[in-house]
């Protein structure tokens, strides 16, 4: 279902229109037009911070999270927040519990998250979205 894909590419992508979003919806066979997408995103509290859409501020979290991009192997995530508030994000990574996320490094608004494999990056993933 395409609601459930639309955070993933919020959280994957920088995505500066809703026709972006429209595109990519249908780019993975999803045919919904601009003015659902639009609901949709006020439904889900999606907000846009320097011209990029962002998921809203996860409540447990406190801090908003801008991106969240996998490396091609898998082993290292990157997350990114608004400035002065990585180690807050690091901080509730490393309280998550998901098993396979080795530890993170916090910098002003990037966080590496090292992962032992593929499988541990999904169920960080899937955890991250859980908002």
């Amino acid at each position: 279902m395409w609601r459930a894909l639309l955070p993933d590419l919020i959280l994957s992508g920088s995505y500066r229109t809703q026709g972006e979003l429209v595109r990519a919806l249908g780019d993975q066979g999803h045919d919904v037009t601009q003015a659902t997408v639009s609901r949709e995103l006020k439904a889900l509290g999606v907000q846009k911070v320097d011209g990029v859409y962002v998921m809203a501020p996860n409540e447990d979290l406190g801090v908003p999270l801008l991106s969240a991009q996998m490396a091609p192997h898998a082993t290292l995530c990157v997350l990114k927040t608004v400035p002065a508030h990585a180690s807050v994000l690091a901080q509730h990574v490393d309280g998550l519990g998901v098993s396979g996320v080795l530890g993170t490094i916090a910098g002003d608004d990037t966080v590496f998250v090292a992962l032992s494999n593929a499988a541990a990056g999904e169920r960080l993933m899937r955890a991250l979205r859980r908002r």
